[in-house]
Formats: C-alpha cells, structure tokens, sequence
C-alpha cells in the first residue's frame, strides 16, 4: 500500500514538474536574421526612394501643344524636363525651357528658347535679334527672318528674374513678344527640356 502512495505522489510530482519546469530553454531570438531583414528593407526603401526623385527630377513630361518650336520639337513631342536643373544655376541664353505662361497654374506648359536673360538689352530690327546691341547668333539653327517684332520693336531691358523667350519657329510662335505670355520670371520656370521622350 505504501508503494502504491509512492507511486501515485511520484507520477503527480512528475507531471506537475514537466507543466512548470522553470529550466525548459528558452527559443533564442536569431538576430542575424532580424538584421538581415531590417537591412533589406531599409535597402528597398533607399532604392524607390531614389528612383523616385530621379523621376521627379528627369522625367517630368510636358507635351509640345503647338508647332512654335519647330524644327527643332514638333507638335504634340513628348519632352522630359531636367527640373533640378535651374535650383543650383540660372537659365542661360540658348536653353530650352518649360514654364506657366504669365504664372498661370491652369495653364499647361509652354515650351520655348531663352534669348534674354536679367539685364539684358533685346531689340528686334530687320528680322535679327540684337541682345546688348550685338547680334545674336543662332548656334544650331538656320532660321528665316522675324516678319514681327512685337515689343521688341524698341530696345526694351531686362529687370532682376525676367527672361526673354522665343519659339525657334519664330513666325509662328507665341513668346515674349505678346502680351499673353511676356516676360517669364524664374518661378513659372519649370525646368529645362533635355530630350525627346521616346528617345
């Protein structure tokens, strides 16, 4: 009988050890495995994240609405516009550029050619442009003659932000020499256009 207690106690003992045994090894948290992850991640977010403002900052796309800047872009040319460009530098006398006409936000961009910048004197005589009483030389391009003038009839000067833009199809373009779209100012200035899209 005292043996059959015995057992009894033991088995009970026994069970009751196995359900609270303090001493069971604890799972060991795999921290390479935690690192390695966590370094995955952070890798993913770091490359969207640049591709991202590389498209923001290259692959801005406008559209050529008109035939103003032919031959150079032609009627409804997709353009990618480099939009960091002018945020370390200013635009300068040759650059093609997209901008908000008269700051116009409902505006869709306009695609032209700086001719003037801040300070500089423009005058349009005999179908040549003068810039600082010099003539200006197209670099690229062999164009006809200016049949109009529009304000740049008489010598007018640049103020502090104010660029004096054309289309390279200068009888068939709406630039600053109209009132609709005038002096562009540094803030309408979208970016500069750097390619053709598709190339």
């Amino acid at each position: 009988m005292f043996l059959s207690i015995k057992r009894f106690i033991d088995k009970t003992f026994h069970r009751r050890s196995d359900g609270l045994n303090f001493r069971r090894r604890r799972r060991k948290i795999d921290f390479d495995k935690i690192k390695y992850v966590a370094i995955l991640v952070a890798e993913l977010a770091v490359v969207i994240g640049l591709a991202y403002a590389c498209v923001m900052a290259f692959g801005r796309q406008v559209e050529c609405s008109n035939a103003s800047m032919e031959p150079t872009y032609n009627t409804s040319d997709k353009l990618l516009v480099n939009t960091i460009a002018f945020k370390f530098s200013k635009p300068e006398t040759g650059d093609v550029i997209a901008f908000k006409p008269k700051a116009n936000v409902n505006a869709s961009y306009s695609v032209k050619r700086v001719i003037g910048v801040p300070g500089d004197q423009i005058l349009i005589e005999n179908g040549r442009i003068y810039i600082n009483d010099e003539l200006y030389k197209e670099t690229t391009l062999d164009l006809d003659p200016i049949e109009n003038p529009g304000i740049a009839a008489s010598k007018i000067k640049l103020s502090k932000n104010q660029y004096f833009v054309l289309g390279d199809n200068r009888n068939s373009s709406e630039d600053s020499r109209y009132e609709s779209i005038g002096f562009v100012s540094s803030e309408d200035i979208l970016g500069r256009v750097w390619a053709k899209y598709p190339f």
